[in-house]
């Protein structure tokens, strides 16, 4: 049910708006055991309450950050890959991921994640990125964490 919710949200936002607006959705959920989400989810699409930034700095690593309008909510996730390669379109499984919610953090170092899009301004910054993530610990049940990225900047 809630990958349908996801595939869905994701779709309507393909086509909500034009390429040229400034949009941004991450829409999350978790299983009861997914530490530190612990069950909840949540939608961000303010676009200044929400971006995806590439740290070459930091092994190519992918920043996504969203904050609920209230500033109740804080969600981050970093995408890595462990040969410290550039994160291009495509899937990659068994690679480093990690979630913060409210301050807390948890590494996976075999999360799952799908780079459907990704293209770049000529800043060289990420101005599209379409995606999903999984996050969750292999040997523990309930507690996987997904995500499903739109962004247009």
């Amino acid at each position: 049910m809630i990958r349908a919710v996801l595939t869905t949200t994701a779709l309507l936002l393909a086509t909500a708006a034009p390429a040229s607006a400034a949009t941004g959705s991450l829409v999350w959920d978790s299983d009861a055991g997914a530490w530190p989400t612990e069950g909840r989810s949540g939608t961000w699409t303010p676009p200044g309450l929400f971006s995806v930034r590439e740290a070459p700095e930091e092994d190519n690593l992918i920043r996504i950050k969203g904050e609920s309008p209230d500033e109740q909510e804080f969600l981050e996730i970093r995408l890595y890959r462990h040969d410290g390669q550039r994160i291009t379109e495509g899937h990659f499984e068994d690679q480093k991921v990690l979630v913060v919610n409210h301050g807390f953090g948890w590494y996976d170092n075999a999360g799952d994640f799908d780079v459907e899009h990704i293209a770049y301004n000529d800043e060289g910054l990420i101005s599209e990125f379409d995606g999903a993530i999984e996050h969750h610990y292999r040997d523990k049940p309930d507690s996987t964490f997904r995500a499903k990225v739109s962004y247009r900047r």
